[in-house]
């Protein structure tokens, strides 16, 4: 990534293209006022702008009037970027926005790149890393729980909980250095015991938080849920019944779902993603229904949770038991398995009486087995709250390297080794600053910020 130039001014829309009521541009950065001063009128009002106050304007090209336009200014550094800003709420017309775009360009301004009014909002420390990254988050929410969590992490309370981590390591690391260079022992001898002793509370602090991610996961990626089961056990048609859409190929013929069909579903706030598989057929009918069964024991080995779905108007078949079998060998660890007898509409042939009944022509059922699915899961997630979970694989290896180097650092305190265990303790206050951005590679803001879209 090329270090951004802080002293150009950049402008880019804010709204999404395409016609609307309303489109906003932002223009920011040190000539922002008299960029704009250049196409609104009367432009005395740019001459000693007053911030945070309306101002209806002409947007004009030459002497023609393009728009009448709402604008606010923002002087540094009291602005969203930290530069002085202008913002322009004009009709949301294509061509309104393109024509003001141009003029701020032609006059002075670039175009911005991905993400980077939050970048300068960052670079002139109006927010962390962290928070920066939850604003991605936020604009991206879709479920309660997303929006929930970036939230929180977008008013600083993970940055709060890093900034705590550290704390006890810094004065740790101050400890072992002040005594590196007392050549005259002038300074008592540390408690090696202790010290030892609260770097390894610091250290399960780190990793109970790194451990969160799991909870954390639900949250951004879906709790992932596969059905599986023997062919013609209405997988396709629970699936189209949870979603509330047809989503899956539904037929009285075995064997229609020879691919997995994923289904992203919001329940009770929660983003779950759910996964039809092929018929589990111990003689499946040439490669195609082999490969569907391949896929499908994948789908399995990868969900949180399993729901093994069985026909329970029928006796139980061989297709039953191997469905059984599978997800009893590939179930990864710390996933559940719900067992559900599909279509209770009809006579029952069997009983289960840990299996939920269902029939997903009817409906019956469904609510108790959406309970029964978001259970254990909801738990996870709300366990020490939202704001609480580390959502962000980064995160949570920046978190799990920190934990890893304070264990040799409180061995080498104990062992009377100072300047190695001061190694150990810098190395993870590194880590841990990398989460906030204080000691963040180029390409990882690279990263981080091209993931955004332009106009924020």
């Amino acid at each position: 990534m090329r270090a951004p130039d802080t002293t150009d001014t950049i402008v880019a829309p804010s709204t999404a293209p395409g016609g609307a009521a309303i489109a906003v541009l932002r223009v920011s950065g040190p000539r922002a006022f008299a960029v704009c001063s250049n196409f609104l009128h009367p432009n005395k009002a740019l001459a000693d702008p007053k911030p945070r106050l309306t101002h209806l304007l002409r947007i004009k090209d030459g002497e023609e009037v393009v728009d009448r336009a709402v604008a606010v200014f923002y002087r540094a550094p009291a602005s969203y970027t930290g530069d002085d800003t202008v913002e322009l709420f004009c009709h949301g017309s294509p061509y309104i926005l393109r024509s003001a775009l141009t003029l701020a360009i032609r006059h002075g301004a670039r175009e911005a790149e991905p993400g980077e009014f939050t970048l300068r909002a960052f670079l002139n420390g109006k927010l962390d890393l962290a928070e920066a990254e939850a604003v991605g988050d936020l604009i991206a929410s879709s479920t309660r729980a997303e929006h929930a969590a970036a939230m929180r992490q977008v008013e600083g309370e993970l940055s709060e909980r890093i900034k705590g981590f550290k704390a006890p390591l810094v004065s740790a690391l101050a400890e072992l250095e002040a005594r590196l260079d007392d050549a005259d022992s002038e300074i008592p001898p540390e408690d090696a015991a202790a010290l030892s002793g609260e770097t390894l509370s610091a250290r399960a602090k780190i990793a109970e938080a790194a451990e969160s991610f799991r909870r954390g996961r639900f949250v951004r990626e879906g709790i992932k849920v596969a059905i599986a089961g023997a062919p013609n056990s209405g997988k396709s048609s629970l699936l189209n019944a949870l979603s509330g859409a047809s989503r899956a190929i539904v037929s009285r013929e075995p064997g229609t779902t020879r691919d997995c069909v994923e289904t992203p579903v919001e329940l009770g706030g929660h983003r779950v993603v759910f996964t039809d598989t092929a018929g589990f057929n111990p003689a499946p009918g040439g490669e195609i229904e082999a490969e569907g069964l391949r896929r499908a024991a994948a789908a399995v080995a990868s969900a949180d949770l399993v729901l093994l779905v069985a026909d329970g108007s029928a006796a139980e078949s061989e297709g039953d038991r191997l469905a059984a079998g599978t997800v009893a060998d590939r179930l990864s660890p710390g996933a559940r398995v719900i067992k559900v007898l599909n279509k209770s509409d009809l006579p029952p042939a069997r009983e289960d009486s840990g299996a939920v009944k269902v029939s997903a022509l009817t409906g019956a059922g469904l609510d108790r087995l959406r309970a029964a699915l978001l259970e254990g899961e909801t738990a996870a997630i709300e366990e020490g709250g939202l704001g609480g979970a580390v959502t962000s694989a980064r995160h949570f290896q920046a978190l799990s390297r920190a934990a890893e180097e304070l264990v040799p650092a409180a061995e080498r305190i104990k062992a009377g080794e100072p300047e190695l265990a001061a190694e150990h303790l810098r190395a993870a206050l590194s880590s841990l600053g990398e989460i906030l951005g204080e000691t963040t590679p180029e390409d990882i803001l690279s990263e981080i910020f091209g993931k955004f879209c332009v106009g924020k």
